[in-house]
This record gives structure tokens, sequence and C-alpha cells, in this order.
């Protein structure tokens, strides 16, 4: 039973890892603002791989508490921790040597959404609908 939840964590890290890679690269392509020294490749897999993986570990111990209408709630509160986590790159100060410090939260915060997007994209994948 956990298996599933761990595959959908895993598929759902790597998935969210790649798109935040592709976006870093079109982001630095598109302004020219390299903030690898903040959020490089390693960092993005990780984080990704670990966020996903305790959304799936997080869901499972959730449907073994509730019964009723599991899914919506568990979505809601992961969509909550996620706009809550925005705060996060915005209020980081950068190191007085970064070149365009005012364009790293057009890079951060949407990496902040990659891994609740890759959860709920490939939860049909591993769980039927709930009615």
């Amino acid at each position: 039973m956990f298996s599933k939840h761990f595959f959908h964590g895993l598929f759902s890290g790597i998935m969210a890892a790649i798109a935040a890679i592709i976006y870093n690269r079109v982001y630095f392509f598109a302004t020219e603002a390299d903030f690898s020294r903040l959020i490089n490749a390693g960092t993005m897999i990780s984080s990704n791989l670990i966020v996903c993986l305790l959304f799936s570990i997080a869901y499972f111990f959730f449907i073994k508490l509730f019964r009723i209408k599991r899914t919506i709630f568990f979505h809601f509160i992961i969509s909550i921790l996620s706009f809550a986590a925005v705060i996060i790159p915005i209020s980081i100060s950068l190191p007085l040597d970064v070149k365009n410090p005012e364009l790293f939260p057009g890079l951060a915060v949407p990496l902040v959404f990659f891994p609740a997007l890759a959860w709920f994209t490939l939860k049909p994948l591993f769980e039927p609908v709930e009615k």
C-alpha cells in the first residue's frame, strides 16, 4: 500500500525537478541573471524530491486518519502550504556580489509551486478519483 504512495512522490519529484531545471534555463536565457550559486540543479532536484516524498508520506497518514473527503482536504492543505512558502524566496537577503538581485523572486517563486503541481498532476495515475 505504501509503495504506491512512495512511487507517486518519487515520480512527482522527478517531474517537478525536470520542470524546475527547464524553467531555470529559460529564465536564465530570458533575463541573463545567473543565480546558480544559490539555486543549482542539485538543489532543485533534491528539494523537489524531498518535498514530493513528504507530500506522499503525509498523504499516506492522512488517508489513514480521515475517511471522508480526504483528498480534497489534503489538496487544500498542500495549496495553502505552497502559497505560504512563497514568503521564503521573497524574504531571502542575497549576498551583495549577486548581480540583479531584484530578479531572484521571479526565478524562485514559481519554483515553489512545482512540487505541488507535479503531485496534483500525477495523482490520478496512482489513485482513482474519489466520489
